[in-house]
């Protein structure tokens, strides 16, 4: 996929792809199953009280059965959307730039790339006690130019990921 979203110059190698830590999606995903198992004791407990108020138990189960489909399905569009964004956001190091691709929905993806003799300084970031539990930050790359500097969110390793950069530069 990442070939097909930017293209190399003549000798040019891919030195690293990399994406953004898996926490994030974690933490999404946790979300919609709380969300859904919320609706499922909601309509459970309904589905009980109207029962025992002596209404049809026939309709209200279809019902029950109909809110939860849609809930389900709703939560499940909104993971799928969750994943496929974390899934095609990469930034690809080069040895001659670092490419970011960013995907914004389904059909809006930003590439942008930043040559490897313009990235003045190269720092890292990491904030909160789970993101120093598991390994992941912020790394930003000052370059020399008018347009903004790149910041790479939530990376796995990223005094690691700062390193390699560096060396990168160095090499070139």
């Amino acid at each position: 996929m990442i070939g097909k979203a930017i293209q190399l110059s003549e000798g040019e190698e891919v030195v690293a792809v990399i994406r953004r830590h898996w926490f994030h999606l974690a933490i999404v995903g946790f979300i919609d199953i709380m969300i859904f198992v919320t609706v499922l004791i909601s309509v459970g407990a309904a589905n009980i009280f109207l029962a025992n108020a002596g209404l049809g138990t026939q309709q209200i189960f279809s019902l029950s059965v109909f809110i939860l489909a849609l809930v389900a399905l709703l939560l499940w569009m909104h993971f799928f959307s969750s994943w496929s964004d974390h899934w095609l956001d990469a930034w690809v190091i080069t040895n001659t730039r670092i490419i970011d691709i960013e995907q914004h929905g389904f059909f809006v993806r930003q590439v942008s790339s930043f040559p490897i003799d313009r990235i003045q300084d190269v720092t890292f970031n990491i904030s909160g006690i789970i993101a120093m539990w598991l390994h992941f930050g912020d790394i930003r790359l000052q370059t020399a130019s008018i347009s903004d500097d790149l910041i790479m969110k939530q990376v796995p390793f990223p005094e690691d990921v700062k390193e390699h950069i560096v060396n990168v530069i160095d090499a070139s």
